[in-house]
């Protein structure tokens, strides 16, 4: 069970992407993105493999380099060449389908590392700081424990943990539970669902329809490089209006 709540999400960022392009050598993965991602607004992104859904959570916080166009947070351009990106990236939480836990340290090891070498926060106050985010994704009681100690659906929950650790005002999900067995699943999306209900700004690339149609404020549906249709769930599921998310949701739902 988690307690996560609005107390826990300090403060929420906006995101405006305008003309957002990325090639890798001369293939164009993104062809010009416009997205708004308001304050605390829930964005999930969906869509076939290749169409650029994970280039663009990670274009948002310039794990990948623009080829072209601007990436607004908070009023910050973290495209242009004089932003200290490491400072834009301690406020942006990302999660992956690899949970990218060190194997030798143990999960309250984990979450607090980030806190102790980059943040410089003091090793017991990092702790304190780390146990309270287990908590909240419901592992105050594998604190102890290694990663090989834990299931799969558990890692993702540290790692959430981890992301949240740093007190980030957006957070960013790539396929989080791909790597998951089915039985897993479940507990990962429910961290997310409470994260989503306590206020915090998010977009999530997913292949989970349920969740989209659950807990998004928004869904927006990418094909080859670019934003085919978006709008509330409601709409993009039971209304969509373009022939290809037509196709798309025939093979998914």
């Amino acid at each position: 069970m988690t307690n996560l709540d609005e107390t826990a999400i300090a403060v929420t960022s906006s995101v405006e992407i305008r003309g957002l392009r990325k090639s890798f050598g001369h293939v164009e993965v993104l062809r010009g993105i416009d997205l708004t991602v308001s304050n605390g607004e829930v964005v999930c992104v969906i869509g076939p493999s290749g169409s650029g859904k994970t280039t663009l959570v990670r274009c948002i916080n310039r794990m990948e380099e623009p080829t072209g166009g601007s990436i607004v947070i908070d009023g910050v351009d973290i495209t242009d060449r004089k932003v200290d990106i490491n400072a834009v990236r301690s406020r942006v939480g990302m999660v992956f389908q690899s949970f990218n836990l060190f194997p030798h340290m143990n999960a309250l090891a984990n979450v607090s590392v980030g806190l102790r070498k980059v943040k410089k926060v003091p090793k017991a106050e990092a702790e304190r700081i780390a146990l309270d985010r287990l908590a909240a994704v419901g592992l105050r009681d594998k604190a102890r424990a290694r990663p090989s100690q834990l299931s799969g659906g558990q890692q993702q929950r540290v790692a959430i943990a981890r992301a949240l650790a740093m007190d980030p005002t957006l957070m960013l999900f790539d396929e989080a539970t791909s790597a998951l067995d089915p039985e897993l699943v479940k507990g990962v999306l429910n961290v997310m669902t409470d994260l989503a209900r306590a206020g915090m700004t998010m977009v999530v690339v997913t292949h989970e329809m349920g969740f989209a149609q659950r807990v998004a404020d928004r869904v927006v549906f990418m094909d080859k490089g670019v934003i085919v249709e978006a709008g509330p769930p409601e709409q993009i599921f039971e209304h969509p209006q373009t022939p290809r998310l037509q196709s798309f949701l025939a093979q998914v739902l």
